[in-house]
């Protein structure tokens, strides 16, 4: 029996195995094709999102660190680095929140409905 990429280290697959995984009906649905493009705008939306806000605060470190280094009240040694430090990491706490969100409440159900209906 031949088996399909066994030096990768993972399960040896067959021939007829591989026929049948390319083959895949799923994979031809329209429905799955429009949730798995919907689903990679959504995350590649998200990861632009993260990207934004953490090169925001490098480029401000790097470009107007004077600020970032001011006191919030005189005399005192918290400087506005501190809070938005903590404020980058609450968003990111939030933007994972809302992905968990959208994923159990929309892409979820939505996977289970397609495949139900291909084991009928």
């Amino acid at each position: 029996m031949e088996h399909a990429y066994p030096q990768d280290g993972g399960p040896a697959m067959s021939a007829e195995q591989v026929n049948v995984a390319i083959q895949n009906p799923i994979l031809e649905n329209s429905e799955f094709r429009a949730l798995v493009k919907q689903r990679r705008i959504f995350s590649w939306s998200m990861t632009a999102l993260m990207l934004a806000v953490y090169f925001g605060f490098i480029l401000s470190l790097a470009f107007i660190p004077a600020r970032l280094g001011t006191p919030i009240t005189e005399g005192q040694p918290m400087t506005w680095g501190v809070p938005i430090g903590f404020g980058m990491l609450a968003f990111t706490i939030l933007l994972v929140a809302v992905y968990v969100w959208r994923t159990n409440t929309c892409y979820d159900p939505k996977i289970k409905t397609i495949i139900r209906s291909f084991t009928k």
